[in-house]
């Protein structure tokens, strides 16, 4: 799930993760509305620009997330430190960047969920 009120890094989006097919897109308008459509639908990944959280927004994530952020939003900065599954990518960065950083946490998810198993299997 992505949530970025910026047209042209919609559009960005869209090329970028609908050219891998393990990536199906959907787009929300505002934080909010992100947060309670993510816990209806359980997307495996939320991208969050900065843009569209105003200051002092508490964040938590249900999945893992990435964070983009502007180099203003210092409290944001500050915020996403203590999260341990959410990922600070400053503005600008290079697309490919995010695709990297995405397919890292996704991999990371899964791998963690099967070592999760395995353990309680042997125990």
């Amino acid at each position: 799930m992505v949530i970025d009120r910026s047209t042209l890094a919609c559009n960005m989006y869209v090329l970028l993760f609908s050219a891998q097919n393990r990536f199906r897109i959907r787009f929300s308008d505002e934080y909010e509305t992100l947060f309670k459509k993510s816990r209806r639908l359980r997307p495996d990944l939320l991208v969050v620009n900065s843009n569209a959280l105003p200051k002092g927004q508490k964040l938590e994530f249900p999945c893992p997330a990435i964070l983009i952020c502007s180099k203003d939003r210092v409290d944001l900065k500050e915020d996403v430190v203590g999260l341990k599954n959410a990922v600070l990518i400053e503005k600008p960065f290079y697309p490919y960047d995010l695709i990297s950083v995405a397919n890292r946490l996704l991999g990371e998810s899964k791998d963690g969920g099967r070592r999760g198993r395995r353990g309680r299997r042997r125990g």
